[in-house]
């Protein structure tokens, strides 16, 4: 049996690289829900979008704020693994995780420096935008770097990849 899945495991190591490369992008994904996923979809008229957010992504948002500190301390050590190298993991999962999280941390300043906008502001067209268009340039980020890890390219986003390339490069 293991002389079958010989030949077979070059292809399961890179659909699980590729996967877990992807699967990392799911902490940008949602903090972006939990700071501004209120803002975009509850704003709108739209009632599928309103009845979409609340009946999955409040969840995911919910999960997500009560156990915040537990998922920050999961991601810093995850952070610490792949820029030391301490687990043998390949160089390419390294660089997309490292650059996962960097944009996660992008995400959450940008979440607090939106609350703490004044409510006029927030509240107003400008606050509207704002939110819309860090919703929508997050999202594109993620699937721009999941169609290229998909193709097993490294994804370029300005000054991130040059943080997660110094960070594979220190380990």
């Amino acid at each position: 049996m293991t002389n079958f899945l010989k030949p077979l495991f070059p292809y399961l190591r890179n659909i699980a690289e590729r996967g877990l490369s992807m699967a990392a992008f799911i902490f940008p994904f949602i903090e972006v829900i939990s700071y501004f996923g209120p803002k975009v979809f509850l704003g709108t008229e739209s009632t599928t979008l309103r009845n979409f957010y609340v009946g999955y992504l409040a969840n995911i948002t919910n999960f997500y704020t009560s156990n915040n500190l537990l998922i920050f301390i999961f991601m810093v050590w995850i952070f610490i693994v792949c820029s030391r190298g301490s687990i043998p993991i390949s160089k390419y999962l390294r660089f997309n995780v490292i650059q996962a999280i960097l944009l996660n941390i992008i995400c959450s300043c940008l979440g607090v420096i939106f609350n703490f906008l004044p409510i006029v502001l927030r509240e107003s067209l400008i606050g509207t935008i704002f939110a819309n268009f860090i919703f929508l340039g997050v999202l594109l980020i993620i699937a721009y770097a999941s169609l290229l890890i998909i193709y097993r390219r490294y994804p370029r986003i300005p000054i991130i990849s040059d943080a997660a390339k110094m960070q594979v490069q220190q380990g």
